[in-house]
C-alpha cells in the first residue's frame, strides 16, 4: 500500500470506527451473515466495468462510501423452493447467500436477474413489497414463477468485519454479469442510496487513491483483485479454480491512525 493510498484508507477507517466500536476488553459481537454482488458489464470494445453505489453521508454504516449492492441474508433466502429455482446459477457457492445477493440487487437497483422478466407492473409491485417488508424473495419467486438458471455468477470472496467494530458482517462476495440486452442498464435507486457509477476496477482504485472515491477496505481490495483480470472470461476461469476462505482483517490503531492489516503484514501481531 503506497503512502497516498494509506492516508485515504486511514481516514475512512478512522471515521467508520468513530461511528461504532467496542472497548478493548469487550467481547466482539457475532457477525451478521450478509451478501453482496459485483455487477459487471463488458462494453463493446472496452474493458469490463463494475457498478458501485454511493451510500448517503448520514448512513450509520459506510456513510458516504461507494459499495457494491448487498445486505443481510434473510431466513427466507434459504428456503428449499427458492434454492431449487436458483438451479445451475448456484454452482459450488452458498445458495442462500446467492439468493440474498440477487434479491438485494433487485431491491436496490431494480435489476432482476432471472431467466424471464415479468411484466413491468408485476416487477414494480414485487420490488415495492420487498422494500416494504410485506413479502420475501421466496414468495416473490413463487408468485412470479421465477427461475435463475441463466444467471452467470461466481463466488469471489468472503470478508468478516474486524472485531473492534460494533457492527460486524460476514459478507459473501459474488460476481455476476449484466444480461446482454441490458448492458446500458442504469439503476433506479431507493432513498437509501445517493448515487451510482460504472467504472473499470483499475480506475476505481486510482480514484480511491486520489481521495475521490471513498470505499471501505474490502470493497477497495476486491476492486484491486478484479483489476488484475483483462476480461470477465479470465475472471470466471480464475473463480472456478479458487477456493474461497473467510478473511478477517485486524486494525492497527496508533493514535489517530486506523489501518486494516491482513495476515502476512509486518504489523499483524500488533493489530487488534
Amino acid at each position: 500500500m503506497g503512502d497516498r493510498e494509506r492516508r485515504v484508507t486511514e481516514q475512512i477507517e478512522r471515521d467508520e470506527l468513530t461511528r461504532g466500536q467496542i472497548g478493548p476488553g469487550e467481547t466482539p459481537s457475532t457477525p451478521v451473515p450478509a451478501s453482496t454482488i459485483v455487477l459487471a458489464r463488458e462494453p463493446r470494445g472496452g474493458a469490463f466495468e463494475v457498478l458501485l453505489l454511493r451510500r448517503p453521508s448520514a448512513a450509520r454504516f459506510a456513510a458516504g462510501a461507494y459499495v457494491f449492492p448487498g445486505g443481510k441474508i434473510d431466513e427466507a433466502d434459504a428456503d428449499p423452493e427458492l434454492v431449487r429455482r436458483l438451479g445451475r446459477a448456484v454452482g459450488g457457492s452458498e445458495p442462500a447467500a446467492l439468493a440474498a445477493a440477487i434479491r438485494e440487487l433487485f431491491e436496490e437497483t431494480g435489476l432482476l436477474l432471472a431467466d424471464a422478466q415479468p411484466d413491468r407492473d408485476s416487477l414494480a409491485g414485487a420490488r415495492a413489497a420487498l422494500l416494504a417488508g410485506e413479502s420475501d424473495f421466496r414468495s416473490v419467486a413463487h408468485d412470479l414463477d421465477l427461475s435463475f438458471d441463466s444467471v452467470r455468477s461466481a463466488y469471489f470472496g468472503r470478508w468478516v468485519t474486524p472485531t473492534r467494530f460494533s457492527r460486524r458482517y460476514d459478507t459473501r462476495f459474488f460476481i455476476t454479469v449484466v444480461p446482454e440486452d441490458r448492458v446500458d442498464f442504469e439503476p433506479d435507486l431507493t432513498d437509501e442510496l445517493a448515487g451510482f457509477t460504472w467504472l473499470e476496477p483499475s480506475v476505481a482504485v486510482e480514484q480511491f487513491r486520489e481521495g475521490r472515491l471513498p470505499m471501505l477496505f474490502p470493497t477497495r481490495t476486491t476492486l484491486g483483485s478484479l483489476a488484475e483480470f483483462e476480461s470477465l472470461d479470465a475472471l470466471y476461469d480464475a473463480c472456478r479454480r479458487h477456493k474461497v476462505e473467510p478473511i478477517t482483517p485486524r486494525l492497527l490503531i496508533r493514535g489517530d491512525s486506523v489501518r486494516p492489516v491482513l495476515p502476512g503484514d509486518p504489523d499483524w501481531d500488533e493489530a487488534v
